[in-house]
Order: C-alpha cells, then structure tokens, then sequence
C-alpha cells in the first residue's frame, strides 16, 4: 500500500482529471457559493418565497418553536421536579437532558425535513433559469447561437403570457388559421386558400361572440364549399330584397331550416328543405 501511495498521481495534489479520471469534472462547491448565474437565481428566488411564507404564517416569531428553547424548558423542568434525583450531579443533570435532547433533536430534523421539501417544491415552481435549462436541454443542439436561442425563447416566453386581451385575440385567431391550412383536398392541396382562411376565422370569432345566431348553425357543418353547391337564380322576396340562392349537390348534408356558411358566398344561407335550396340569409 506505502508503495502505491506514492506514485506520482498521489503527489500531484489537487484535482487529478487524467488517465481513469479523464473527462471527470470537479464536483461543484455549492455549499462555497460557487453557483452560476441563473442557479443563483434560483436560490435567491426560493428564500425570498421562503422568507415570505414564514411571515405570512408567523413562523418563527414564537420562541416556544424553537427546539433548542424546548429543550432547555424541558431540562429546567426535570431539574426542578427531581425527575433523576437520588444520584450523582452528573447522573441527575445526565438524566435530565436525555428526554429534552432527544425530542429536541426529533424537533429539529422534522422542522429541516418541512423546510427542505418547501424548498424543492418551490425549485420545482420557480421559471428562474428557464432559458439556461432551456439551452441544456436542446438549445444547444437547436444550431443557433446562445445569444439568439435567448432572445428567441424569450420572445416566445412573453408572447405565451398573452396579458393584452388584443394578443390573445389575435393568437386564437393565428391558431384557428393554422389549424384551417392542416385540411387538405384529395390532391393534398390545402382546403382553403388565405382569402377563405380570413373568411372562416371572422365568422368563427362573429359565433364566439353572439351566441343567437350560433344556435342558429349547423355546427356539426358550418361551413360549405364551393365543390358542394350549384350556383342557383336569385330570388326577390315579398319586401322586394333579391336573395342569392345555392343548390346543394346532397341534401343529406343538410338540416331544414339551418344556417351555414357559404365561404365563397362570403354569407350566411339558410336551407329550405321544401325546395331543396340554400338561401341567403339576411
């Protein structure tokens, strides 16, 4: 053993990151405080919420908390009632302290054990260090450089806020337009063309808000195309209104009486079973 000992590797000193160590980092001293930015984020953040809680609930402001006021009360009280009297000083004060120091010592690892899981939920919830974690997970493989991964995944982070009752207009629209380019035709040409796309999302956002004449579509088939309509005569009603009318290629698609959205039409029809037409709805 004395002669293992002293091969050079045992006389270096310090770190030894070479032949079975090779590509072994040293560990981090977190206990030193050498802790990068974002994760003394964290750790600042944690305490504050920490440090909150506690004078929210009043933690800490009673002494009788303490463990080590517990123990001390409880050894004066077995000193006073002679709880280990008829031996030596050293016995009796022995006898003493031995109940107190063990509740007192259950006191405080039950009190460590309550902070350290505040402190790992609350880690757990902090978005402190989001971009830093973000990188190490897959920014770093994304072919960006940090600096614009940061400023990407930040513009995201804000836009996913969405406080501005504008924004979140605009980013369910933005959604349903996207959702509206997945349908393709048999040709696996997109549905609907960007004129149709705005049409759609317009009357989707009129339904949102008027429940009335939602109850007044088909929702199961809102929305009809071209390729399942002829374009038919208009008609004049009795007021004198010219009304646009549409022939449906399958009646069975329909519901008398409903209203749907003729996307080319750019209009409401409502279908007249008894003719077997769509008319424009006023």
């Amino acid at each position: 053993m004395s002669r293992i000992l002293k091969r050079p590797m045992f006389r270096k000193g310090g770190e030894v990151m070479e032949g079975v160590m090779t590509g072994i980092t040293p560990r981090k001293m977190y206990d030193e405080g050498s802790l990068n930015t974002a994760d003394q984020g964290v750790v600042d953040n944690v305490r504050r919420k920490m440090n909150l809680i506690d004078v929210i609930s009043g933690s800490g402001s009673s002494a009788l908390g303490d463990p080590l006021t517990q123990f001390l009360l409880s050894t004066g009280q077995n000193l006073i009632s002679g709880e280990s009297a008829g031996g030596t000083k050293l016995q009796e004060l022995a006898g003493a302290t031995k109940a107190p120091l063990a509740q007192a010592i259950k006191s405080q690892q039950l009190k460590d054990l309550s902070k350290r899981k505040l402190a790992t939920s609350l880690i757990a919830k902090s978005k402190m260090g989001g971009a830093e974690q973000a990188w190490k997970d897959y920014g770093q493989y994304s072919g960006m450089s940090k600096e614009n991964f940061f400023r990407e995944f930040g513009q995201k982070e804000l836009f996913k806020k969405k406080t501005n009752p504008e924004d979140r207009r605009f980013q369910k629209e933005r959604d349903i337009s996207q959702d509206l380019g997945k349908y393709k035709d048999f040709l696996r040409n997109p549905e609907y063309n960007p004129l149709q796309k705005t049409r759609i999302v317009n009357v989707i956002t009129e339904l949102n808000k008027n429940p009335k004449l939602e109850a007044e579509v088909d929702i199961s088939n809102p929305f009809i195309s071209k390729d399942d309509y002829q374009k038919g005569t208009d008609m004049t009603t009795p007021d004198g209104e010219i009304r646009r009318v549409a022939i449906p290629d399958d009646k069975e698609d329909f519901e008398p009486n409903l209203k749907y959205f003729l996307v080319d039409m750019n209009a409401f029809f409502y279908y007249d079973a008894a003719s077997n037409k769509l008319i424009e709805a006023k």
